[in-house]
């Protein structure tokens, strides 16, 4: 399933299957995660900075929130 998928629906993917877990907070806007960019990348099968560079464009598409390790995906609750 993941690997039909563009690196961005990928990373997407994984930061919704995230918020599904029980150590997600809730959060005024949706869920929020703690999890590194080292991290996403060995579940998804890229380097750090390709997901550096996939958070970005999500946090300038305004889905996501990106604080260090900590993420607020929009909408997910």
């Amino acid at each position: 399933d993941l690997a039909f998928l563009d690196v961005t629906g990928r990373v997407a993917g994984t930061l919704l299957e995230l918020c599904k877990q029980p150590d997600a907070m809730t959060h005024p806007d949706g869920m929020q995660i703690k999890i590194t960019r080292q991290e996403i990348g060995r579940i998804v099968g890229c380097s750090r900075e390709m997901v550096g560079r996939v958070l970005k464009s999500l946090e300038e598409q305004g889905l996501i929130q990106v604080k260090g390790k900590t993420m607020v995906v929009y909408g997910t609750r």
